[in-house]
């Protein structure tokens, strides 16, 4: 009988070439995301002044949460990332904001994940990085992780693209216990959703 191959591996992301390859080619990409990281610091429900502690789950090499930083500059962030090539390409584009930032190496697809994440936070936000686990029970597994990460009253708020449906999402975060779920942005094919700590 053939091997499945494990949906969540269709990307490299443990060959530093690949990662680099896969960074350069997001280059073009990013005046694209703008308009929908605008959209999701937008309805973060803090002042830009706030010291407030994110937490970027699936991070990347940090393009949202630079984003992020730039905007509210007494904030601080945690990038949890599965990929530690990822991770070191985070941290050197990352470097203009040396001391706000750290990363934390955690693959989201696992189950014990969030044990490596030792704080909680005012946010967690997410960019195009839950969708690749291809695996509805495995994303609403994460919706339902992430939780527990945020203080009272804290958000969660993903950019992403809407496999499976915008509604069904929304349902998993309604069902992972946030409260007034919402969809923020909404593209083509990807949008910007979110919901709140009771």
């Amino acid at each position: 009988m053939a091997k499945i191959a494990d949906p969540w591996h269709h990307h490299d992301w443990d060959s530093k070439d690949y990662v680099a390859d896969w960074a350069e080619r997001q280059k073009g990409r990013e005046p694209d995301r703008q308009e929908a990281f605008a959209a999701l610091a937008a309805a973060l429900p803090y002042k830009k002044e706030a010291a407030i502690k994110i937490l970027d789950v699936g991070a990347g090499y940090g393009g949202l949460a630079m984003y992020l930083l730039a905007r509210f500059p007494n904030a601080s962030a945690v990038c949890q990332d599965g990929s530690e090539a990822m991770a070191d390409l985070g941290g050197e584009r990352m470097k203009p904001f040396a001391g706000r930032f750290g990363y934390i190496l955690a693959d989201f697809s696992k189950p014990g994940w969030t044990r490596k994440v030792p704080d909680r936070f005012d946010a967690a936000v997410s960019s195009i990085a839950i969708h690749n686990v291809r695996d509805t029970k495995t994303i609403q597994r994460i919706y339902a992780d992430i939780l527990p990460l945020l203080k009272s009253g804290g958000c969660f708020l993903n950019f992403d693209r809407m496999r499976p449906t915008l509604e069904d999402q929304l349902g998993f975060l309604e069902r992972a216990g946030f409260e007034r779920v919402k969809c923020f942005w909404q593209g083509e094919t990807r949008s910007v959703i979110g919901g709140f700590k009771p």
